[in-house]
């Protein structure tokens, strides 16, 4: 249970950090690689509903023995790599999304739902907020394969606000919400369209860098 939430906690706030050294880890106390897999893909798509919640303002409509702790508006950011901390886009990962038969098909479908339609949002819209989303989780091969968001204020806000839904979930609220319309999205369903696009890129983002991370030497 140990490495279990080890393997959560670092997938979570940190999956550039994931090295050679955690999958050894998690084998030699019997976790199988396709469980470790399952654990990287479980923590990335819960980090995506929590981002939504967060977004919507969602309370909990379920029993829990423990209650959420709220986080303070000056609650620090999760940190942002640095490039050279980014794992090698190139390197083969340590374990295969084919590992688990339709993962692979499932979230190839999905991020063609989230990244290539033209509405609300326009397609380049969303390369930005992948773009923005892939940058801070040190997603090489994202931000290879997008061009870097243009100049404008509606580009701007689409980067403010795939920023805080990455890396400050809680401060979501209604002044992203007002800086999104200031810019231009003054469309209820295109604003929730922007914050959707950058939670799920997150999950997407975070799985790339988290299985390559796993065969480089440990970051931790």
């Amino acid at each position: 249970m140990r490495t279990l939430v080890h393997l959560t906690c670092i997938t979570t706030t940190a999956p550039w950090k994931l090295g050679a050294a955690d999958l050894a880890r998690a084998r030699a106390v019997g976790l199988p690689d396709e469980t470790t897999l399952q654990v990287v893909l479980l923590s990335a798509y819960f980090g995506h509903l929590n981002r939504v919640a967060d977004a919507v303002g969602i309370e909990l409509d379920y029993p829990t023995d423990l209650t959420p702790p709220h986080a303070e508006p000056t609650t620090p950011p999760y940190r942002r790599p640095a490039p050279p901390e980014w794992p090698d886009a190139d390197a083969r990962p340590a374990l295969e999304l084919a590992r688990r038969p339709g993962a692979a098909e499932s979230l190839a479908a999905w991020r063609a739902h989230a990244l290539l339609r033209e509405a609300p949002l326009a397609r380049d819209q969303r390369a930005v907020i992948a773009y923005a989303v892939a940058e801070r989780l040190g997603d090489a091969a994202t931000v290879r394969e997008l061009a870097a968001p243009p100049s404008s204020p509606l580009a701007a806000a689409l980067v403010e606000a795939a920023d805080e839904v990455t890396l400050a979930p809680w401060r979501l609220g209604a002044a992203t919400i007002a800086r999104l319309r200031a810019a231009g999205l003054t469309d209820d369903v295109a604003v929730f369209d922007a914050l959707a696009t950058a939670a799920a890129c997150t999950t997407f983002s975070r799985i790339q860098v988290a299985l390559a991370a796993l065969a480089a030497p440990s970051r931790v």
